[in-house]
């Protein structure tokens, strides 16, 4: 069993437009409305492919109805916190040859008491499902707290049997927390571009981020970590161990959620206990799957099924 922890839900719409003009009005069909948030998105990929998947967080206001209203129709389970303010609104704009533009609110406000609520209510629903292999800690956060992510690890590894695995899809501030932390989690995610703030260099290159997961400490003790690159695939290190995973093109509809789908995967293969090259595949086709759909974190599972046989795997260090 899977539970993912989505602490900024939200209300996804995506527009399509040939031609978007600032400074005018633009005119769009009917948009596609779905609600996302990572861990969220995530859940629901682990879900289609088999997983039970328990996601939890925090709701509020008219949104936090609406999104409640939509995940029951849905195949996870849901148990959510209310909350005071609204939950957040999230446009996708796809246009001029597939640019993507995203207009993002903050969200309703994490408060210590809100925080606490929270992490009693997630080790509360880990205890009573001695099924949990793992928690995906997910998405940002609206709080002044700088240090929740390292603090929800912690507890959650002192609280919880070892064989739990913590996955945190997190970035900035918090991941920068983390890594620069003595508690690390089984595993983390970032895309090339956090990678380079975590690094504090730009990074290009698969070349160069191998070279970093080789030398810098800021990923000593963490057994898994895939850095994603677009269209390029992915590097992976697994104990030691450093692949480079590369994927096949497609017909781009919206990338908004591959990301989170792609951890959706390594979850969904953690929690089958597969074994590495597997598990990098299935995280790979379900990236790829979702920015086949119009819907955010949302994948088929045969298109997953076809593209997981279409992804190269390389090992580059044993």
């Amino acid at each position: 069993m899977i539970i993912t922890l989505t602490l900024n839900p939200s209300i996804d719409y995506l527009y399509t437009i040939d031609h978007f003009q600032l400074g005018a009005q633009n005119r769009f069909e009917k948009p596609v409305r779905m609600v996302g948030g990572k861990g969220i998105n995530a859940g629901r990929t682990a879900s289609i492919l088999g997983s039970k998947v328990l996601t939890t967080g925090v709701l509020g206001g008219i949104n936090g109805e609406i999104v409640r209203q939509f995940l029951t129709k849905e195949k996870f389970l849901q148990d959510f916190i209310e909350i005071d303010g609204e939950t957040r609104n999230a446009i996708t704009i796809m246009h001029n040859n597939n640019i993507q533009t995203e207009i993002t609110e903050v969200g309703p406000f994490i408060n210590s008491k809100i925080e606490k609520n929270i992490l009693n209510k997630l080790i509360k629903q880990c205890n009573s499902n001695p099924n949990v292999k793992v928690i995906c800690l997910s998405g940002s956060v609206n709080s002044n707290n700088l240090k929740l992510y390292r603090e929800f690890i912690n507890e959650l590894q002192t609280n919880l049997n070892d064989d739990v695995k913590v996955l945190a899809d997190i970035s900035r501030e918090q991941l920068f927390d983390v890594l620069n932390s003595d508690i690390k989690p089984y595993f983390i995610k970032p895309n090339i571009h956090e990678f380079s703030e975590v690094v504090g260099t730009d990074i290009v290159t698969k070349e160069e981020i191998i070279e970093q997961l080789n030398t810098s400490s800021l990923f000593d003790d963490i057994p898994f970590i895939v850095v994603s690159c677009g269209e390029k695939g992915a590097i992976a290190k697994y104990n030691d161990v450093i692949y480079d995973l590369q994927i096949p093109n497609i017909k781009l509809i919206n990338p908004t959620g591959s990301g989170d789908s792609t951890v959706g995967g390594i979850a969904y293969g953690l929690d089958n206990g597969l074994e590495i090259e597997e598990i990098l595949k299935y995280a790979m086709a379900a990236g790829v799957a979702n920015a086949m759909e119009e819907a955010v974190g949302f994948i088929s599972v045969e298109n997953v099924t076809k593209i997981k046989n279409q992804v190269k795997i390389t090992v580059i260090k044993e």
